[in-house]
């Protein structure tokens, strides 16, 4: 898939999250709800790192892959088995078969336009993204070991545009004039639908907000792989908490931001804690643990939860000493999770302004 895709997500979760904490919109084209959703699920569908490498077969059940997606011109450019190049199986995702171009055979390559695809045994097509057909009530699943993770297109979209996250500003200015990303403007809101569920099936056997708490830690650490490629790419990756079930692996930012959002549908009151390359979660309650690792923020104690440790235990300390109250940065408290705050002068942090251009 292109690199540029990418790009082009992360810079638009950016615009967006700056634009709702400080902009007013500029005119735009006004499109139908359902070719909003179209778009949408088009990008989403052509950046595997964000969504999984299964998500067009588990939105549409078709059997077809989508080679690009030319955001300039809405054009998709799929291949599939020739045996699958049916009205049955493109049934399942295109509206109008009128509207496909098919490759022809030239010197034993399927040729389209500029492209060239060298396995005769496949079908090579393309259309535009208005063609696209999409079903709002289609339910997407991801199954764990724990649970099943289940979510609808909407419940995506509200995602994408942050209605089902607290938002606010992007991009944190520091006393020293640096910048990072605001990872609790992507936590999920408490009685997000899909998580919601979610988490009841995770925590079904457990009976206190601490044992149930435990649990959600257990399955962040356990079930969602830590990756080095993000970890190590040179740049800041965000993911959603959504997207993290569906990719079923993130850095520390991926895995805290998912971690953060399933326990607020606990109640439980949390934090984000940043310190120098490195953000985990605090957690407040009753941890009965030697040598507790806490931190008293705002008149209440949060028990460190290290998401990248797979024998993580609420409250123990994974970093050896490293992760302590003399290294942490900066925080964000569940109560008041639009604001970040340094933890050493207690001053909450300006945000980069600026308006979506259209």
């Amino acid at each position: 898939m292109m690199n540029h895709l990418f790009y082009l997500r992360f810079t638009l979760l950016v615009i967006v999250t700056v634009f709702i904490s400080c902009g007013k919109e500029e005119p735009a084209n006004i499109i139908s709800p359902y070719e909003k959703m179209q778009l949408e699920a088009v990008n989403f569908i052509s950046q595997p790192s964000f969504s999984g490498d299964s998500m067009f077969e588990k939105l549409t059940s078709a059997k077809a892959t989508l080679q690009r997606y030319y955001v300039d011109t809405k054009q998709l450019y799929f291949t599939c088995d020739s045996a699958y190049y049916t009205d049955a199986n493109l049934n399942k995702f295109v509206m109008s078969k009128d509207s496909i171009t098919r490759a022809k055979a030239v010197n034993g390559e399927l040729v389209l336009d500029t492209k060239h695809f060298n396995d005769p045994g496949k079908a090579f097509f393309k259309m535009p993204v208005s063609n696209f057909k999409v079903d709002s009530t289609k339910v997407i699943s991801m199954n764990y070991k724990e649970g099943t993770y289940k979510v609808t297109l909407p419940q995506i979209l509200n995602f994408t545009y942050l209605r089902s996250t607290f938002g606010g500003g992007a991009i944190a200015i520091t006393e020293e004039k640096s910048h990072f990303m605001n990872h609790g403007s992507v936590v999920a809101k408490s009685k997000e639908p899909s998580l919601y569920a979610f988490v009841k099936q995770i925590t079904k056997n457990e009976q206190t907000p601490e044992a149930k708490a435990q649990k959600l830690l257990d399955f962040v650490t356990h079930e969602i792989t830590y990756s080095e490629k993000e970890a190590t790419n040179g740049y800041e990756t965000i993911k959603r908490p959504d997207e993290v079930l569906f990719t079923r692996n993130s850095d520390c930012s991926g895995k805290a931001i998912l971690y953060a959002s399933l326990i607020e549908q606990l109640g439980v009151k949390w934090c984000l804690l940043y310190f120098e390359g490195h953000i985990c979660v605090g957690v407040e309650g009753k941890y009965e643990v030697e040598h507790p690792l806490k931190f008293n923020i705002h008149n209440r104690e949060y028990y460190i939860a290290e998401i990248t440790d797979p024998h993580a235990i609420i409250g123990s300390d994974s970093w050896g000493g490293e992760m302590n109250e003399g290294n942490l940065q900066y925080y964000q408290i569940s109560d008041s999770i639009g604001d970040v705050v340094d933890y050493k002068t207690k001053h909450k942090l300006d945000f980069v302004r600026g308006k979506a251009k259209s």
